[in-house]
């Protein structure tokens, strides 16, 4: 897996701190340990409070099943190489049993975090819908909740490699929604067509658990309910002590054939 510039797409090669291209395009390793190459003025990532939400909940180890899943299915495949898009604060990507790992996201907060925590992956503050990797050079690549960069999936992916995609079942967080709404409507599940790419596995995965105050709202401030709902309804999610909640995702696994 080798980084290439974001600008001319020449091989970057790592300078003392930091990593520059033949056409001395240069770009710095943050003092905390990523690698920025956002060039652009694109800002963009979660805020500060829904990472600081999200470190908190996922600290608390509730979706530590999840992990474990996603940690089973790399191991059967063996990979030399790994790249997480989206990958936040690093919580799945820094147990990922990969020697050779990327992560990449547009929040400079979370990368901070996931720099701090993991030193065993190499970082990049940069947009996944361009992404400064080779063609044809990773052997899996994971996108956790956050959207689907298909060519460009498709494009770094070495052929027989695989893309494990995991999203929301439609029961996912029912209970939270139903505390919240008075019309609840069960999530939505689509069909990806990610062709050239191949589904060959797809799974349901659950879990209920029993969630005190505070890891109530964290799991909100997390989700796009927080957000999109007034004042008055996430008033009544303070309100509660605690909470059995169903964790429910959906695990889609593709092959480049």
């Amino acid at each position: 897996m080798i980084l290439i510039c974001p600008i001319c797409k020449n091989e970057l090669k790592r300078i003392d701190n930091s990593y520059r291209c033949l056409n001395k395009h240069n770009f710095d390793i943050a003092r905390q340990g990523y690698l920025n190459l956002n060039h652009s003025t694109q800002h963009g990532g979660d805020s500060k409070d829904s990472i600081e939400a999200r470190n908190h909940f996922l600290n608390n180890k509730h979706y530590d099943f999840l992990k474990e899943e996603i940690i089973k299915i790399i191991n059967e495949y063996k990979p030399n190489s790994l790249l997480d898009l989206a990958c936040g604060q690093g919580y799945y990507t820094k147990d990922f049993p990969v020697k050779n790992k990327i992560g990449i996201d547009l929040s400079k907060d979370a990368l901070k975090i996931a720099s701090r925590n993991d030193k065993n992956t190499l970082y990049l503050l940069d947009t996944i819908f361009n992404l400064p990797i080779e063609s044809n050079s990773v052997d899996i690549i994971t996108t956790i909740f956050a959207p689907i960069s298909k060519e460009e999936i498709n494009r770094t992916l070495k052929t027989n490699g695989h893309f494990i995609f995991v999203g929301p079942n439609e029961n996912h967080l029912i209970e939270l929604k139903e505390n919240l709404y008075s019309n609840v409507l069960k999530n939505e599940l689509k069909d990806i067509d990610l062709s050239p790419l191949k589904l060959i596995k797809k799974y349901a995965i659950n879990k209920k658990e029993s969630l005190i105050h505070d890891d109530i709202i964290s799991l909100l401030k997390m989700t796009p309910y927080f957000y999109k709902t007034s004042k008055e309804d996430i008033k009544k999610i303070d309100e509660l002590d605690k909470l059995d909640i169903t964790f429910d995702f959906i695990i889609s696994i593709y092959e480049k054939q």
